[in-house]
């Protein structure tokens, strides 16, 4: 292991953020234009075969990446995988500031975001040669895991969403209704509206709730609709018990990352 990383790296061009720190797949992913702050858990014994990358949910612009806890962390520990957490663009956390927008009320499903994510993704992709990536999403990060799955078909090999509002303009129009708050947003992208561009044979697979009163299951349910009319691999599963935040702890959870992650290694 110690052998070889040199190498890889080695193999890799360098690329300098516009921060002035290297795209070097352990603080930063991305390209000379637009990089992204990550964290990389590697334990002991981790799968050559596949990297698990994570994106978290929306947070109103800052977000922790916590060492020794939260999801990325125990995905890491749980299937014995190399697994980075990405700071989605926009956000800050005391590790730095990804590049890209983000704003109070959470408008971050915008095209430029899902390519900065798309760069960080081939990034990754070139510094570790060889191993397949499961892009896993939570909430807000799995509408841009789906997005990413839609536009940009080459960021990953397989896909988890766990809590998604698959339906942008849907979800918010249900919830701002629920909050008695005005619709106002005009420019998000819908993972619903990209499912045409998803190729037949990806393999994504959802978690949600069932106590989940933010992200409802229908909006999962009528995304899966969509994919399997497209001839994707996809595969809903309802985490008994389980709330919006504590899906990501669910048994449920865990076992889809599991499944996924063992198909890409054979």
């Amino acid at each position: 292991m110690l052998a070889w990383l040199p190498l890889a790296r080695a193999a890799a061009p360098d690329i300098k953020c516009p921060d002035g720190k290297m795209a070097d797949g352990i603080e930063r992913a991305g390209s000379s234009q637009y990089c992204v702050v990550i964290r990389k858990f590697e334990p002991a014994g981790a799968s050559a075969r596949v990297l698990l990358v994570f994106l978290h949910g929306d947070h109103g612009g800052s977000v922790e990446l916590p060492v020794d806890s939260g999801t990325a962390f125990n995905l890491s520990q749980q299937l014995k995988a190399t697994t980075i957490a990405l700071q989605r663009p926009g956000y800050r956390s005391y590790f730095g500031v990804s590049d890209g927008t983000t704003s109070a009320q959470d408008d971050d499903y915008t095209p430029g975001n899902v390519e900065i994510l798309a760069a960080a993704l081939e990034r990754l992709r070139t510094l570790n040669p060889g191993k397949k990536i499961l892009l896993i999403g939570y909430s807000g990060g799995a509408a841009m895991t789906a997005l990413l799955a839609g536009r940009f078909p080459a960021s990953a090999d397989a896909y988890l969403l766990a809590a998604c509002p698959c339906d942008v303009p849907q979800w918010r129009q249900w919830r701002n209704a629920l909050l008695g708050k005005a619709d106002h947003w005009t420019h998000s992208l819908s993972p619903q509206g990209e499912v045409d561009n998803i190729k037949a044979g990806t393999r994504i697979s959802l978690v949600v709730g069932n106590k989940d009163d933010d992200t409802l299951p229908k909006f999962s349910e009528a995304y899966v609709a969509s994919l399997q009319t497209q001839g994707v691999k996809t595969r809903l599963t309802y985490a008994i018990g389980a709330t919006h935040v504590s899906v990501q702890r669910s048994p449920e959870f865990f076992m889809l990352a599991q499944e996924l992650a063992a198909a890409l290694s054979r």
